[in-house]
């Protein structure tokens, strides 16, 4: 078995993590060697170990991170020239097949780093791993829809770069050369191919309108679900509906809306309907949310909005995700009632809980906050109960034999 290396360089202006094996393998694997870099910049908070953590749990091998503080990014390559060459060592070094920039990169930058490192290297940001971890979940042919939609317009203003990146390459691109005429071809198919999908997903969107229209006439008050990935919404989910949702798979293990009846234990008329759908994550990119519109549109049109907090992080990552959750539910319009689940106390001491609390308060100051762990139990009777007194003061509830049929 060989032994793994770990080797950490480091000055007062960045810093290089690499794991590398002793002995090189003739084989190369079949999972993707990736090295993770961010250009870390004062005002805003490292998302480095959370793009690790995506690129890994969808299959990439990270075989080094690099990390560079700077009061601002390289109008160039994003990283300043020298920590470039350190990078391009890294992926030579290390077989690299992919560079993934946890900053979010422009057309120019992906043409200059891709010219430097070479062209055989594929160099993605944040963005474009969100879309992966998607398009890799995605099941239904709404969200896999959606997807290829994001990718298009967040990849549109690149085409020009890379057609001119093939012919300084070598790649033979026909007599227009790598110039403006491909391009403009590029580009006509691109907006042909965003148009058609669009039509399909408005398409879909009207039918999905019509059913939360029959929700809403059958009476049943509707509760979504929200919250930053992996905050344990679907846990509560199942727990509800006696489904099965996969779970603990990484982030945005649900991507389309799932929506079944739940009833309030020990309460007749605290019957409704609960919503997953997908997760939050930090400064995704306005291109990803809209495309996402129709799915974080359940929350536009709910009755009430359950959002789940995981309270177990540490405070300073707790933060950056409660503020994101502010953030997109003020950006998503959401006017709902919302209750607030402070999820995993079961993971904190009563000191933890505390401070996580009033963190969360901060943000939320006229919602309610229930500590509870959907994991083991503790104080769900209490949120159940804040669900079932809501729904007895808010509404009278219509009996139908099945709200869920056309679903």
């Amino acid at each position: 078995m060989n032994t793994l290396r770990i080797g950490v360089l480091r000055t007062s202006k960045y810093m290089v993590i690499g794991i590398s094996s002793p002995i090189t393998s003739t084989v190369k694997s079949a999972r993707l060697r990736a090295v993770i870099v961010e250009v870390k910049l004062p005002a805003l908070p490292p998302v480095a170990e959370e793009t690790k953590k995506m690129a890994e749990n969808i299959g990439y091998n990270i075989v080094a991170m690099l990390i560079q503080k700077r009061d601002s990014v390289h109008h160039s390559y994003t990283i300043g020239p020298g920590r470039l060459n350190d990078l391009k060592n890294l992926v030579e070094d290390n077989d690299v097949d992919t560079v993934i920039f946890a900053n979010p990169l422009s057309s120019s930058h992906v043409f200059k780093l891709t010219q430097h490192l070479g062209g055989e290297i594929r160099v993605i940001d944040r963005n474009l791993l969100i879309l992966e971890v998607f398009d890799k979940r995605a099941f239904t042919n709404e969200a896999k829809l959606q997807i290829r939609l994001a990718k298009l317009k967040y990849t549109l203003s690149w085409g020009r770069e890379f057609i001119k990146l093939r012919g300084i390459m070598g790649e033979q691109l026909g007599w227009m050369g790598p110039g403006n005429y491909p391009y403009q071809d590029y580009y006509r198919a691109a907006r042909s191919r965003i148009s058609r999908i669009e039509k399909e997903l408005d398409d879909i969107y009207k039918k999905k309108m019509l059913k939360r229209d029959h929700r809403k006439e059958l009476g049943f008050p509707i509760v979504a679900l929200a919250g930053y990935t992996q905050a344990g919404k679907t846990s509560f989910f199942n727990l509800m509906t006696n489904e099965e949702k996969s779970v603990g798979r990484g982030p945005f293990t649900t991507l389309s809306t799932f929506a079944r009846k739940a009833q309030i234990p020990n309460n007749p008329g605290g019957e409704f309907i609960l919503i997953d759908s997908i997760g939050f994550i930090e400064d995704m990119h306005p291109i990803i949310l809209k495309a996402f519109h129709a799915t974080l549109g359940e929350l536009a049109t709910a009755d009430l909005v359950l959002l789940f907090i995981d309270a177990s992080d540490d405070i300073f990552p707790l933060e950056r995700k409660v503020r994101a959750c502010s953030q997109i539910l003020r950006e998503m319009d959401v006017t709902s009632p919302t209750l607030i689940c402070a999820n995993k106390v079961d993971r904190m001491s009563d000191e933890q809980l505390s401070d996580a609390l009033a963190l969360i308060h901060k943000y939320f100051l006229e919602e309610k906050i229930i500590p509870a762990s959907v994991k083991t139990g503790e104080n769900l009777n209490m949120l159940l109960a804040e669900i079932g007194s809501w729904i007895s003061d808010g509404r009278a509830v219509a009996k139908p034999q099945n709200p869920l049929a056309h679903d």
